[in-house]
């Protein structure tokens, strides 16, 4: 699963939906990964560098290490979406079968696991459940909650009512809230706007990412920048945070003789990308 061109779509649909039915089929999770991840603490000597510069050489370890520095606001600011982000990550690269295998494994009660369960229920749910999720989400007092509060008032079709309380959200700095107030059009297609998405990139990193599809992807007037798309590219595997089809499309500029320049620690870890480290089973 790749952070499609717009990832955010993909995650509003995995809060909203598309986990409940996959829940059905996998009710077990993995035990001896769960085990292996729960033993998986941050240690001192594990700085957000540090974790950083080994998920970027394919340690899927890291990725769920800086999950957890995400969910308890260690080197990092505590985030929500940071912590899905990375725990995707984790997945992605083999340290985890499903990224909901990490989100079970996290304390019963624990706010982020409750807003995750929330929504990951939500469209299963008959109307009064419904209901129940939305008096939950308003009498918590987080800006993720105000976010997915928001998303599901956009989703019940009162898109202003719900802006509204995603804005509040990203005052209060959430970066779900302030990723999904770069799309500046609910009602058409669901395209972000890059100068917004440059505005917050260095506090959500993963906006880099985006900004890379967004400048190789043809626009509405059939053009493309695949040099900065690239430019873009790079900023998100420095943060950890580029996918197999970023990874690809920098090898072909690259290697089709594009503006680019890439060391051979680059290339590895590109290539390291391109192809990832399966789930080990047994």
């Amino acid at each position: 699963m790749r952070f499609k061109g717009f990832l955010w779509i993909v995650l509003i649909m995995l809060l909203l939906a598309s986990c409940s039915e996959q829940m059905v089929i996998e009710e077990t999770l993995c035990s001896q990964k769960l085990t292996e991840q729960k033993s998986m603490t941050v240690s001192p000597q594990d700085s957000v560098m540090s974790l950083l510069y080994q998920a970027r050489w394919g340690d899927g370890s890291a990725y769920l290490k800086l999950a957890d520095c995400y969910r308890d606001g260690i080197g990092v600011k505590k985030d929500f979406f940071g912590m899905i982000t990375m725990a995707h990550m984790a997945e992605w690269r083999g340290a985890i079968n499903r990224m909901d295998d990490y989100i079970y494994g996290l304390p019963d009660g624990h706010e982020y696991k409750t807003l995750f369960l929330l929504m990951d229920g939500y469209k299963s749910y008959i109307q009064e459940g419904r209901d129940s999720v939305e008096h939950v989400l308003c009498n918590n007092a987080s800006p993720e909650a105000k976010t997915l509060l928001g998303i599901i008032t956009i989703d019940k079709g009162d898109t202003i009512s719900g802006m509204n309380m995603v804005k509040d959200a990203a005052e209060q700095g959430c970066s779900l809230a302030e990723l999904l107030l770069t799309i500046p059009d609910w009602k058409g297609r669901l395209r972000a706007d890059a100068t917004k998405l440059g505005i917050i990139a260095h506090r959500v990193p993963l906006a880099y990412l985006i900004l890379g599809d967004l400048y190789y992807e043809p626009d509405d007037n059939g053009k493309s920048n695949k040099q900065l798309a690239v430019e873009y590219y790079m900023k998100a595997e420095e943060h950890a945070v580029l996918d197999r089809y970023g990874a690809e499309r920098v090898l072909d500029y690259y290697r089709n003789g594009g503006n680019v320049q890439l060391t051979e620690d680059d290339i590895k870890r590109l290539e390291l990308i391109v192809q990832p480290k399966d789930v080990e089973t047994e």
